[in-house]
C-alpha cells in the first residue's frame, strides 16, 4: 500500500466533484432573492411566506434521515473490534461525498433521460433525494465492510450512486413505481450491489483471519446504539419526500412506525427462538429494523393498521433467520457479506416489495394510492390490479440486474493497480489506517463471534 495513494485519488476525485457542482448545480427559485420596486423606486426584498406545504416544512425529517446516515450507520458498523475507528470513520466519509455528488448524478441522469442539459436544483427535496442514494452505498459498505480500502470507497462512491440514479429514473418514470421508503430502490439496491462487488473483487470469507472477525462487549453495544438511532427515525427516512401531501406523509410514519415496532418484537423473539433461549446480538442489531426495510414500498398505501404490522412482523423474523442460517450458507458459496446487509436489506427489500404487490392485489381500486409521484392513475387507463403488480415484479428484476451486473464490473474495476487493495491478513483490520490504533486498545471486553452465536474462549 503506498502512503499516498488515498490523498491523491481522494483530492483528484474531490476536485472533479467540485468543478461538476458548479456545472451542474444551482440553487433552486425558493432560495434566491426576489426583488419588488416601491412607489418611490425604493427596492426591497419579498419574503417568500410560510406555507404547510412547502418542502421547508421537511427539514426535521431531512435531518432524522442524515442521522441515519451519519450516526445510524456509523455506530452499527463500530461491531467489529478491530475495525470499529474504521467502519465510523469511512461512513463518514462515504457521507460527505455522496452527499456532494449525488446532486450532480441528478443532472447527468436527468440531462440523459431529457435529452438536454438541465442543472439539478438543490433544495430541501434534493437533499433528501441525497440522504436515499448515500444510504444506498452504505449498505454497499456494509457488505464490504473491512476488506475494501479507503482508496476503492471512493472509487464505490462515485459509480454506484449513478448507478442508483439510473435504475430510480427507469423504475419510476418507465415502469411507475412507487417505493417512498426505498424497499428495493435502496436497500435491495444496495444489497444486492454489494454482493455483485465482493465477487467482482474477488474476496473470499476463508481469507479473513477469525481473530479479526470477533466483537467486543464494548463494540457490540457501540452498534446497538446505532440500532436505536435508525430504529427512531425510520419513519423520517421513509416520509420525507411527501411534504406536499400531509394526508400520505402521516400514513407514511404510521405505517412505518408500526412495521418496525412488529420487527422489534419479532426479530428478537425468532433470535431466542433459533438460539435456544438465548439472544445473538447481531440479530438484536440488525433484524430489529427489517420492519422499516420491508414496509418502504406500501407505507403509502391505505391498509388497515394490522397490515404493516404483519409485514414488519415477518419481515422480522425473515431477517432474524436469515443471520442464524443464511449468512453461513452464502459464505460456503463464496459469498462475502461483513455486516449481514443482505439479511437486512436485500431479503427484507424483495420481500417488501412482493408483499406491496400482494396488498396491491388484495385492494379494490388500488390506482388510487399506488402511484409513483409523477404519475396519475385515473380510472378506466388499463392500470389494473394485475398490471401494478407486474410493474413491481418488473421493478425487482430490473433492479436486481443493474445492481448487480454493475456491482460486479465495478468489483472488477477495484483491481486496477491504482486501487490500493487490503492484504489477506488485514482484512477487517483498520491498523494500516490509523496512527493511533493499537493491539491493546482494539482487545479489550469480551470476545465473541457474532456469525456463531456464541462466546469465544
Amino acid at each position: 500500500m503506498t502512503q499516498y495513494t488515498l490523498p491523491i485519488v481522494g483530492y483528484g476525485t474531490f476536485v472533479v466533484v467540485l468543478i461538476l457542482f458548479g456545472l451542474c448545480t444551482k440553487l433552486d427559485g425558493d432560495s434566491t432573492p426576489t426583488f419588488t420596486e416601491g412607489a418611490n423606486g425604493s427596492v426591497r426584498r419579498s419574503p417568500l411566506p410560510f406555507s404547510t406545504d412547502h418542502m421547508m416544512g421537511s427539514y426535521g425529517m431531512l435531518m432524522d434521515a442524515t442521522a441515519m446516515c451519519v450516526m445510524g450507520f456509523g455506530f452499527l458498523y463500530a461491531f467489529c473490534k478491530k475495525y470499529t475507528w474504521a467502519g465510523i470513520t469511512f461512513n463518514f466519509f462515504i457521507c460527505g461525498l455522496c452527499f456532494m455528488w449525488c446532486q450532480v448524478c441528478t443532472c447527468i441522469v436527468g440531462s440523459i433521460f431529457e435529452g438536454k442539459f438541465a442543472k439539478a436544483e438543490i433544495n430541501i427535496e434534493a437533499m433528501i433525494g441525497a440522504d436515499l442514494v448515500t444510504a444506498a452505498v452504505l449498505i454497499t459498505f456494509g457488505v464490504v465492510y473491512g476488506f475494501a480500502s479507503p482508496t476503492q470507497l471512493v472509487i464505490i462512491c462515485i459509480i454506484e450512486p449513478l448507478a442508483m440514479k439510473l435504475n430510480e429514473h427507469i423504475v419510476i418514470h418507465f415502469l411507475h413505481t412507487s417505493d417512498a421508503g426505498g424497499s428495493i430502490l435502496t436497500h435491495a439496491f444496495g444489497a444486492i450491489f454489494g454482493l455483485g462487488l465482493t465477487l467482482g473483487m474477488g474476496t473470499k470469507a476463508k481469507n479473513i483471519p477469525e481473530e479479526n472477525r470477533k466483537t467486543t462487549y464494548i463494540s457490540d453495544s457501540f452498534a446497538m446504539v446505532g440500532t436505536i438511532v435508525l430504529w427512531m427515525f425510520w419513519p423520517s427516512f421513509n416520509g420525507a419526500l411527501l411534504y406536499n401531501d400531509i394526508t400520505v406523509q402521516q400514513r407514511v410514519v404510521v405505517n412505518t412506525y408500526l412495521a418496525i415496532c412488529a420487527s422489534c418484537v419479532t426479530g428478537i423473539l425468532t433470535s431466542a427462538l433459533l438460539h435456544k433461549g438465548k439472544f445473538a446480538m447481531i440479530e438484536v442489531q440488525n433484524a430489529t429494523l427489517a420492519g422499516g426495510v420491508s414496509i418502504g414500498m406500501s407505507c403509502s398505501f391505505n391498509v388497515a393498521p394490522w397490515v404493516p404490522v404483519l409485514i414488519g412482523g415477518l419481515a422480522g423474523a425473515l431477517s432474524s433467520l436469515g443471520y442464524a442460517k443464511i449468512a453461513d450458507a452464502l459464505e460456503g458459496l463464496g459469498v462475502m457479506d461483513s455486516a449481514g446487509a443482505t439479511q437486512l436489506h436485500g431479503i427484507p427489500g424483495v420481500f417488501g416489495a412482493l408483499a406491496a404487490g400482494i396488498v396491491v392485489l388484495a385492494t379494490p381500486n388500488s390506482y388510487n394510492q399506488y402511484f409513483s409521484r409523477e404519475t396519475t392513475w385515473t380510472d378506466g387507463e388499463g392500470v389494473s390490479t394485475g398490471a401494478q403488480f407486474g410493474m413491481i415484479l418488473a421493478s425487482i428484476v430490473v433492479t436486481t440486474l443493474i445492481s448487480f451486473v454493475v456491482g460486479v464490473l465495478n468489483g472488477l474495476l477495484l483491481r486496477i493497480p491504482l486501487c490500493d487493495k487490503v492484504d489477506n491478513a488485514l482484512l477487517i483490520n483498520e491498523a494500516p489506517f490509523f496512527e493511533e490504533a493499537s493491539e491493546e486498545e482494539c482487545n479489550g471486553g469480551r470476545e465473541y463471534n457474532p456469525l456463531m452465536g456464541h462466546t469465544m474462549a
